[in-house]
């Protein structure tokens, strides 16, 4: 072989080597093939949703009962108050002052629909005297979030590779949010755009790394919350 081939042959095999690297590179950092097991942490924030649910729920239809038990659940899961903050995005200020959807405001707003139900109120007297769990480990949630019109908030979380990650977020009904959740490389992993104000991701991280999740506004402010393991 000629100097000149062997100097073709040589820079062929460093470019598809550079290629390959490139590649890889590039490759999603999600699961596609694999379900990961539910950790405490992804259990439990989809338990906080559940229990967003039933507030919201309760409130709408004056049900004592769905709010009492939002508030157990809310407090039995242990939940990081505000421990999501918005790394870059405008925020506006709250539309309400208040943080509606904690377990203490929830459980005061079950109890005033319970008055002359003694059931009910033996029931809200057993929540007020159950402490929370330990929140170390606990799902992380935003509350009280209001993303402007046409405007757009991210969050930048870490996910562990192997374990069923989940995001969950719910707007207060005024506009259209969507959900998107990128990877650390900039490749999009899950993406929730259905209509309405109420959302949710799951996926598998191949390996544990950081993810960008991404609340999009479509109309006028949202207020909304997120919950995430």
């Amino acid at each position: 072989m000629s100097i000149r081939q062997t100097l073709i042959a040589a820079a062929i095999a460093a470019f598809g080597l550079t290629g390959a690297h490139a590649a890889e590179d590039k490759k999603p950092n999600l699961d596609r093939g694999k379900t990961g097991a539910p950790s405490a942490g992804a259990q439990a924030a989809e338990a906080v949703a559940t229990a967003h649910a039933l507030a919201r729920y309760g409130d709408a239809n004056k049900d004592a009962l769905s709010l009492i038990t939002a508030a157990r659940i809310l407090k039995e899961t242990g939940v990081r108050a505000d421990a999501l903050k918005v790394a870059k995005g405008t925020e506006e200020a709250a539309k309400r002052s208040d943080d509606a959807l904690s377990a203490d405001a929830v459980l005061e707003r079950g109890r005033a629909l319970a008055a002359g139900r003694p059931d009910l109120l033996a029931l809200a007297d057993d929540v007020a005297k159950a402490s929370s769990r330990g929140v170390d480990r606990g799902p992380q949630v935003g509350r009280n979030k209001v993303v402007g019109s046409r405007a757009w908030h991210h969050y930048d979380l870490r996910f562990v590779g192997g374990e069923l990650a989940k995001v969950y977020a719910r707007g207060d009904g005024d506009s259209d949010l969507d959900l998107y959740v990128y990877d650390e490389r900039g490749n999009l992993i899950c993406k929730d755009d259905s209509p309405g104000d109420e959302m949710a991701c799951a996926w598998t991280p191949r390996w544990t790394g950081m993810f960008r999740i991404r609340v999009l506004n479509r109309g006028i402010a949202n207020q909304y919350s997120i919950v995430t393991n």
